[in-house]
């Protein structure tokens, strides 16, 4: 199941332009020096990459708001027809 999972958020990041930023690799506990390695080269992908390509995007879905103002809304009450601006 798990990698079932793995497979289908791999394929919508990819949709979604966020290709390669999600990693499975089984280790056991007994693999410290393979967690390191792992862990070291995924880090490194991560930072060739640079950063995520969607951070600066304002959604439509959400009327422009930024993800962190979307935090801070009552889920009760609809969406503000406009997005927050930095006079507000």
């Amino acid at each position: 199941m798990t990698v079932k999972r793995i497979t289908f958020l791999q394929e919508f990041l990819s949709f979604m332009g966020l290709e390669g930023r999600v990693h499975l690799e089984w280790i056991s506990s007994a693999e410290a020096q393979k967690f390191v390695r792992v862990v070291t080269d995924f880090t490194e992908k991560i930072r060739a990459m640079g950063p995520n390509p969607l951070a600066g995007m304002k959604s439509a879905m959400f009327n422009g708001m930024p993800a962190t103002s979307l935090l801070e809304c009552d889920p009760a009450e609809p969406l503000p027809k406009s997005a927050p601006t930095a006079s507000a």
